[in-house]
């Protein structure tokens, strides 16, 4: 997520990457796009869900987190190119220097970064950024009036941000920073602070690169209030030009923006043309238009249309446009010269989560866990996989995602296989032989797209076969998140994409301090369970944590508060003009990347 990596929609070892197009390609002009010869570079890009908020310390959403991190700016990022993925210097200098007992880091800002031209500045003019805008988007981030949603990832990290965090409960609304300091931010100069941990934590970087902890300045948030969620003022490689409620969002190139391309990746990344920028300012293009469609079907028309540059691709379309044999993802004879496409290898997991308060589904007796553990046995995910997924998916045994060091990969462990009979065995135990006096189920979906009905009846052939009688409720991905957040569900379809490439951050789904309004919105609660999360949290990856993962997934298992399935690979069409996109699991969409070839684009797909 909701986290940023709270999403709304097998890993492969290759990524196909956009560069150059071939010499063969061919088409039309399209009408809307821009000609060669002076004319701006527009870059379009498909929005699947409206955004909750534009408050970088408000939002927890993916849709949110896709505008948010490219309208702001980190303290540290993720390299663009590189892989696996690694912390790279954002609006810092370089990396945090360590002290030699692990426990402080000096923070030494960029000099020269501006915040956008707006209203809120003297004049209209954009200011320098300075360190006291850092400890302030920092002190919004613990502020328990602001975020009530993300603050999960670095609560207990930081020395004095729990006290600051509780003064703020107190103060309320009326929260006064001036009068409040957090002891773990020494502010040395305009450019320099030091961060003071509670504990030596392999992990207290990563929230440094989230789109939660994006700086923003004092002026904006004092003088739009309510309405800086839909006004944002950051530092980014675009600024928000339109912003309507639903329709298309227009982002405009920021003039002061600080950033080059990078001039390192990987050894194939050259050859695809990735590092042809090296060293370039960025972003490339002048506007990147967002048209909201929450539909595959019209998305892939426009893209067909070239109205759009990038499309993901469903069930549907993939055979008309691509083939996958023996795991091997291609474009067909008939659009092998006429489109581009990538695959990347996904950084999250599908799962079905219970409401563990619910006076079905919930609870923890043994015939409550029999119950669940049916569900579990029920699905058949690597049927769903071929068959609604056209096998772009990798069945998980955890809730953590294969590619990250500590998932199933690395640490071997074994969930429940599909077993209609033994699905019906554990219903027998939970009270419900062949399903009788069992009440019907209802399951929440984070969409109305026909997608994800497809999904459903997949989902609810496998439960009637076990003996489950189930219903589905479909709705915007905003209404979704407004009634999971209450606890006002009995089982939901959920996925969680990575905010940084840790298991930790996955298990921290069910720890039972996490409830509601974290992430944790099943309220499970396993004190065992809670211990060996608070031990691994703070460990580096090795024998003595991943035992303590085998043992978190065996009582996963056992009280089965998720149905774990699936972590999907990303799979979409590229128009043949975009030049530089190579999909980052971190880093989406990477709008400030991206160029396009005038030229290109005037001869159409």
């Amino acid at each position: 997520m909701k986290m940023k990596r709270l999403i709304t929609v097998a890993a492969m070892a290759s990524v196909v990457l956009v560069g150059a197009c071939t010499k063969s390609c061919r088409g039309k002009k399209d009408e809307g796009s821009g000609a060669a010869g002076g004319a701006k570079k527009v870059f379009r890009y498909v929005r699947t869900s409206e955004e909750r908020s534009l408050d970088p310390q408000k939002q927890f959403d993916e849709a949110s987190a896709d505008i948010v991190t490219n309208v702001y700016d980190t303290l540290l990022n993720y390299s663009y190119l590189k892989r696996p993925y690694q912390l790279e210097n954002g609006l810092l200098e370089t990396m945090p220097e360590k002290s030699a007992d692990g426990l402080s880091y000096t923070f030494k800002l960029r000099k020269g970064v501006k915040f956008v031209d707006d209203a809120c500045f003297p004049e209209g003019k954009g200011r320098e950024m300075n360190i006291d805008d850092v400890i302030y988007s920092l002190k919004r981030f613990a502020d328990a009036n602001v975020n009530v949603l993300s603050y999960v990832l670095m609560e207990g990290s930081i020395e004095g941000m729990e006290a600051f965090r509780e003064e703020t409960k107190k103060a309320g609304k009326a929260t006064d920073y001036s009068k409040l300091n957090i002891s773990g931010l020494t502010k040395v100069d305009d450019y320099t602070m030091i961060v003071k941990l509670t504990k030596v934590n392999p992990l207290a970087l990563y929230p440094f690169a989230m789109s939660q902890t994006s700086i923003v300045p004092r002026e904006a948030v004092e003088k739009y209030g309510a309405e800086f969620e839909r006004h944002p003022v950051g530092s980014g490689p675009f600024s928000v030009k339109e912003n309507p409620r639903r329709g298309e969002m227009v982002l405009v190139r920021n003039p002061y923006y600080w950033e080059k391309y990078p001039s390192e990746g990987e050894e194939s990344d050259r050859a695809n043309g990735l590092l042809d920028a090296a060293g370039k300012q960025l972003p490339f293009v002048d506007e990147v238009r967002l048209p909201l469609i929450e539909e595959t079907q019209p998305a892939i028309l426009s893209f067909e249309k070239g109205q759009v540059d990038v499309v993901a691709i469903d069930k549907d379309n993939f055979g008309k446009f691509l083939k996958n044999e023996g795991g091997k993802i291609q474009l067909n004879p008939d659009w092998a010269n006429k489109v581009n496409f990538y695959t990347m290898p996904g950084l999250s997991s599908e799962y079905l989560k219970f409401n563990m308060k619910d006076s079905v589904v919930g609870g923890y007796t043994p015939q409550k866990k029999a119950l669940r553990q049916a569900f579990a046995y029920a699905m058949n995910t690597a049927g769903y996989i071929d068959l609604l997924l056209n096998g772009r998916a990798q069945q998980l045994n955890t809730i953590v995602p294969h590619p990250i060091n500590g998932s199933e990969s690395t640490n071997p462990t074994q969930y429940f296989e599909y077993n209609v009979q033994k699905a019906k065995e554990k219903l027998a135990e939970a009270g419900y032989p062949d399903g009788k006096d069992l009440p019907e189920i209802q399951v929440e979906y984070r969409s109305t797209a026909a997608t994800v009905r497809q999904q459903w009846e997949y989902v609810r052939d496998n439960l009637a076969k076990a003996g489950i009688k189930a219903t589905a409720n479909f709705q915007t991905f905003s209404a979704w998140l407004q009634k999971t957040e209450k606890g006002n569900f009995q089982i939901s379809g959920a996925g969680w994409q990575a905010d940084y490439p840790d298991p930790e951050n996955f298990y921290q789904l069910l720890y039972g301090k996490n409830t509601p309004p974290g992430p944790n919105d099943g309220s499970y609660d396993n004190a065992e369970y809670n211990k060996l999360y608070e031990e691994i949290r703070y460990m580096e990856n090795g024998p003595d944590r991943y035992a303590k993962f085998a043992r978190m997934n065996e009582i996963i298992k056992e009280d089965s508060p998720v149905v774990i399935q699936y972590n999907q690979m990303r799979v979409g069409l590229v128009t043949p003009w975009v030049r530089n996109l190579k999909r980052n699991a971190m880093y989406n969409p990477p709008l400030k990347y991206v160029d396009i070839d005038l030229e290109r684009q005037a001869k159409g797909m």
